[in-house]
Formats: C-alpha cells, structure tokens, sequence
C-alpha cells in the first residue's frame, strides 16, 4: 500500500510569515514584496522539480492570466490585520513509482480540484529529495556536503507544496485580479462560524480534502496497476499497526547528525514492534497459504478419486457377476460331497457292528477261559493244549480290542473329513475383509496424519507466542525507567493511578536483574531493534525457570505488588502492634524521667524502647513459619531502626545539657546508660556510619559537660 501524506498550515503574519516569501522560497524564485519593500532571492534554492500557478475554470474561462508575484502581493495587499492569515499550504506526498511527467500531472490536478472546490488559486510547486554529497573533513563546509554525523534525506520523498490563496478572487478592470477584502473563504472560517452556516468543522473538512487527494492519487496508481492510497486509519483498516509520532525539525536534524533523540527511539520502539507484528502477520498468511494449498490438494485427490468411482462400480459389479457364476458352477460339488457324507455315516454304522461283534466275541473268549483252570489241572498234555489256547485267545482278544479302538477312531476321522470337505469353497474375488482392513488402516493414517498437523500448528503457535512474550518482556525490562513504565513519584503519580507501572521497589528488583545478567538499557554500538532482539534471546527456558518472580514482575506488575503487599501484611500488622506497645510505653516513663523534655526527652524515650523493639523485630525474622518475604521487610525495616536509633543517640546526647537542670541528670544518665548497653549488644553489627554517630554524640556530649565546668576567662573588676 502506497503511502498516505498530506498535511495543512496556515501562512500567517502573527507568525513572522509573508506570502511572498514563502512562494518564493517554494518555487526557488526571485519575488519583489511590494508590501515590506523587500526582494526574496531563492534562485539558488536546489531540488525544485516544477512551478506552476493554477487558476479555478471560473477565470479560466474568462481568459484571465497572472504571474506568482502579482499573485501573491495581491493576496498580501488584501489583508489589513497584523495577525491575518495571507495564504494556506497543502503538502502531499507524491508516489515514487510514478514518472517525474505523472507525478506533476497528479499534483497539478489535485491542485485544480482545490481551485473549484474552494474558489482560490494554488500555486504548485514540486520538489524531489535533495541528495547530499558524503561527509568530507578536508572539504570546507558547504551545503552540498552532509556534515559530520548527518544522514540523506529519503530518496523517494518526492512531494509537492500548493500554496493556496485565503480569499475568493475576483476581476477588476482589464481582467486584473483582486481579491474581495471583506470575505474570507469558508476554510478560513471558525468552526463556530461554519456550524451556523451549516458546515462541517474544520477537522471534518481537512479529512474531506484528504479523502479526495487519495480518490485523485487512486485513480493515477489504478491505471499503473500500482498499490493503491487507503485514506482510512490503521484501526478503521482493521491493522495491528502503531502510528509513528511526529518528529519534528529539531528532532529530525538531530537524528541525521546521528544524535540520539527521545522521540527517534519512540519511534524506532513503534517501527520495531511494528515490523514484528508484519513479519507475524506475513507467517500466518504463510500457514493459511499451506493449508489452502493442503485442503485443495486434499480436494483434487478427493475428485480423482470421485472420477474413478464409476469404474470401481462396474468392476465391482463384474466381480459380483462372477461369483454367482462361480457359486453356480459350485452346486454339483456340494451335492457329490453330500453324497460322500451319507456314504461315510453308512460305514460309521458298519464300523459300530463290527465293534459290538468283536465286544461279543470278546465276552464269548472271557467266558471260555473261565474253565482254563479245570484243563490245567487235568495231564501235562492237555495242560499244554490249555495253555496254548490261553495264551492264543489272549492274543485274539488283545488284537481285537485294538482293532475296534482302531475302527472308532478311523471312523471319526473319516466323518470329520468328510464334513470339511462338505463345505462350500470359499470364493477367491471376496476381499471383503482385506478392504474392510485397508480402510480401517486408511482411518488411522488420516487420523494420525492430523494430528500430526494439529500438534504441529499449535507447537508453532506456542513458538510464534513465546517469541513475542520475549520481545514483550524485553522491550519492558530495557525501558522500566521511562516515565510510561515507572510510577512518576516525583509528579504526586501513585501505584493506583498507575496500575501497570513499575514502583521504586520493583525497579530496584529489575536493575538487581539486569546487572546480574549484563543487560545494558540501551547499547549504543547497537541500533535498538537489534539491541531488543538481542536481550529477548537471553530470555531462554533456562532463565525463565530460574528467575520466575522476575518473568511474572515484567508481565503484571500490579499482580506482583498486590502478592507482595498480601504477604507483607503480615509483618505489617506486627509493627503497627508493636510501635503502638511502643508508644505506650513511652508515654508510661515520661514521669519517671521528670518529664516530657521536647525533642530530646522524645528521643531519649525512643532509644530505651528501642532495645525491646528490636528484639521484637529479631523474633519475628527468625520465625521460619511467617512469609519469606514478610521477613526480609522485617530485616529491612530492622536495620532502619539501628540507623534510626544511632542519630537518635548523636542528636540526643549533643542537646541533653540544653535541658532545664531538673530533667538533665535523670536523661543524661538514662542516655549513658542506654548507649554501654546498645554498644555491648549491637557494636559489632554498625556501619562505620553509625559508629561514627554514636562518637559524635559522645563527643557532643562530652564537650557540653566539659566546658559546663571549666572556670570563666572573662576580666575581673
């Protein structure tokens, strides 16, 4: 998308401007102002394209001519006030990619229809970027070298500037040109004015020029079939894009002398994030791009296979054909194997009378040897008969037994058999299971295939997210001192006025981190996109397990310190409990002591409580059941209260003898004794700070009471 620029001013005299002037300047011309009696030379002016004076149709009918200096005195002449406006600037930004011959012929149209829409004349002037030579030390200064540190303008910053005059002109005598002293034209008008004219606000009206400039410019990209102007907002267009803010003169030079400026870093900041979210914008095109071209692949498989189904039908069809073929071809086997099975059951029954004769032959031999005993008690040779036919019939009765187990087990084997072979053969062409597999195994590949696919978007997703968190919480970490990132204390701005901003504590919690770390703010040697992307790399999963507290005060600060405060409340309710123990007991010995004593009796009172205080303050940190952090706030405010106490001590024995003779003693001593106790229980534990204090109160203290009793140096009578 094309660039959209286009911007108003007003030429006024309350600002120091003339029209004259200023037509010169633009147009790098030489124009007499008759008005200050002054020649404005801008002939030497480099990088003016093109000049031209554009006339409505209304004059151009009339066949009226005018020159830019009679153009532009004219216009002064017709104001009188010291603060008027005598002419108004439009500048629009001219597409690069359009020729120097279509860029002139844009603006000059565009220039034209300002003319009829508001009745004024424009005077146009184009101008390209002028380029500088490179920084040269050995050449003298000059405005055709860059100085020291400074860069090129933008090579395809062509723009034009219409200077458009603030009256509605009019023709004199002889077709000369005026201009109406009393009529300003209804642009010029205030928005009170023009709401009782019922017309638009001036806003409202400066956007109506800007949608008509892109129409203009619209219609010249379309013919080039270039990217079109979209005169809409980034939020109206539906973009994630942050706005630029407006650099300014001084800023700009600035920055292209290579000077650091707090806007030029804001803007950088706003490119950077900017370019992220476009290069986040660019992959999910990307993704869409894959499963569009996935889903029409998907597409074109599920046609080829549609187109193929007519013949799978037919085949399938044939198959069918030929197995009822086939299963008639079968019958005449299904009826010979039904006749083997009758056959096969009358040598069953056959088989069964054999086996019931030999049983009964079995019982006939039993039952002959039976009498064996009488034979073989008879003589030796009828005993050798009877044995011999013992022993012959066992034989026989042992061979017929294994005959008839023999017949059984013949016969079942040959029923079996004959049962199997009755079955009808099964049909070679039905593979009905094996593509009732094949589409299950089918099922399952598709299932895993997205799966696969969906683990994979969301593993990007993940990725995209993480990378973006890092970018987020280093862009939050480098910038925590800027008044947009901490509470402005100074400015009365506090944690509820400011939710989301870092307080003292925990930008003292962040520069504890970044020093640890060697995280700079802000690397000079590195330009700071690259100097972010470089901090956002450190925030690996290593450092963000370590370091989680930190991770969750750089997401949510107002989270963290309403976490912190809950577990601080803790030891928050403990002191307010002691100080009020302590308060009251400070108030029980104001008697004992002979009274209240100012500021030093206050004191005096602080440091005797304070050695009860401080144990309370040492049970509560070794209490390892209380909150970690509730304890570190005791230590804190712990060493405070030692800090504390030591000043106490050096300001209360330095004032002790200032006090009336009645409370000096019972204070000076309650002090001297309060300070052996302090020293023997916490001397190991002071800074040098406070040991100093201590011995400057001593010190104090000990010249009071020595100069209270050496003798008076003054003249006796």
């Amino acid at each position: 998308m094309t660039m959209v620029h286009i911007a108003t001013k007003a030429i006024s005299r309350k600002a120091g401007q003339s029209a004259v002037a200023s037509a010169a300047y633009r147009a790098g011309d030489v124009l007499d102002d008759a008005k200050y009696g002054k020649t404005h030379d801008y002939s030497k002016k480099s990088g003016v394209m093109s000049s031209d004076i554009v006339l409505p149709f209304s004059l151009k009918a009339l066949g009226v001519s005018v020159d830019r200096e009679t153009l532009w005195n004219t216009a002064e002449a017709a104001e009188t006030r010291s603060d008027s406006r005598v002419a108004r600037e439009w500048l629009i930004n001219l597409p690069h990619e359009l020729s120097e011959e279509e860029r002139h012929s844009l603006a000059i149209n565009f220039a034209q229809k300002l003319c009829d829409d508001m009745d004024v004349i424009a005077d146009v002037c184009i101008h390209r970027p002028v380029m500088k030579l490179p920084f040269d030390p050995n050449v003298p200064p000059s405005s055709k070298y860059l100085r020291e540190g400074e860069e090129n303008p933008d090579p395809r910053n062509f723009h034009a500037h219409i200077l458009v005059t603030t009256r509605a002109p009019t023709i004199g005598p002889n077709k000369t040109l005026a201009f109406d002293p009393k009529l300003k034209t209804p642009f010029e008008w205030s928005n009170k004015k023009r709401k009782a004219h019922d017309l638009p606000s001036s806003m409202q009206e400066i956007k109506r020029v800007r949608e008509m400039w892109v129409d203009t410019a619209n219609k010249v990209l379309a013919q080039y079939h270039l990217p079109l102007m979209d005169a809409r907002s980034y939020k109206d267009q539906g973009l994630d894009q942050q706005p630029t803010i407006k650099m300014g003169v001084e800023a700009t030079a600035m920055e292209r002398r290579g000077i650091t400026t707090e806007k030029g870093n804001t803007n950088r900041a706003i490119k950077a994030r900017n370019n992220l979210v476009a290069e986040n914008h660019i992959k999910q095109e990307a993704d869409n791009e894959r499963r569009i071209s996935a889903l029409r692949t998907g597409l074109a498989w599920a046609t080829e296979k549609n187109a193929r189904l007519p013949g799978s039908i037919g085949d399938t069809k044939q198959r069918a054909d030929f197995a009822k073929q086939l299963s008639g071809s079968s019958e005449p086997h299904i009826t010979y194997c039904t006749e083997q099975n009758n056959r096969t059951a009358i040598r069953v029954d056959d088989t069964k009378r054999c086996v019931e004769d030999a049983k009964s032959g079995i019982a006939w031999a039993a039952k002959r040897c039976e009498n064996l005993p009488k034979w073989i008690n008879g003589t030796d040779e009828r005993s050798q008969k009877a044995k011999y036919r013992v022993e012959h019939s066992k034989q026989w009765v042992t061979a017929n037994t294994k005959r008839a187990t023999d017949s059984e087990s013949i016969a079942q084997d040959i029923h079996q058999g004959i049962a199997e072979r009755a079955k009808a053969a099964p049909s070679p062409f039905d593979d009905a299971a094996r593509r009732a597999r094949a589409a299950r195994l089918d099922r399952q590949q598709g299932q895993i295939d997205r799966d696969t696919r969906e683990n994979r978007f969301k593993d990007e997703r993940i990725f995209e997210y993480a990378e973006r968190m890092k970018l987020h919480l280093a862009m939050r970490l480098i910038q925590r001192h800027r008044d947009d990132m901490a509470i402005r204390w100074t400015q009365g701005e506090t944690a509820d006025d400011a939710p989301d901003k870092f307080d003292q504590r925990q930008v003292a919690l962040l520069n504890e981190f970044a020093k640890h770390h060697g995280i700079e703010d802000h690397d000079k040697a590195v330009e700071f996109t690259a100097h972010l992307r470089q901090v956002a790399k450190r925030f690996d999963h290593t450092l963000v397990e370590n370091n989680k507290a930190i991770i969750k005060l750089l997401r949510d600060p107002n989270a963290e310190r309403e976490q912190y405060l809950a577990l601080t409340k803790h030891f928050t309710d403990f002191r307010d409990n002691i100080d009020q123990k302590r308060a009251t007991f400070n108030t029980s010995i104001i008697d004992k002591l002979g009274g209240s004593a100012g500021e030093v009796g206050r004191m005096t009172r602080d440091i005797i409580s304070s050695f009860s205080y401080t144990k309370g303050l040492t049970d509560y940190i070794n209490q390892d059941n209380y909150p970690a952090e509730a304890r570190d706030v005791a230590k804190e405010h712990l060493a405070d209260t030692l800090d504390k106490t030591c000043q106490q001590f050096k300001f209360a024995l330095r004032d002790v003898n200032s006090l009336p003779t009645t409370q000096r003693k019972t204070y000076s001593e309650a002090l001297k004794a309060a300070l052996e106790t302090f020293t023997e229980q916490y001397g190991k534990e002071l800074s040098e700070s406070q040991y100093k204090a201590l011995q400057g109160g001593l010190e104090s203290y000990q010249y009071q009471v020595n100069k209270a009793h050496s003798p008076s140096r003054g003249f006796s009578p």
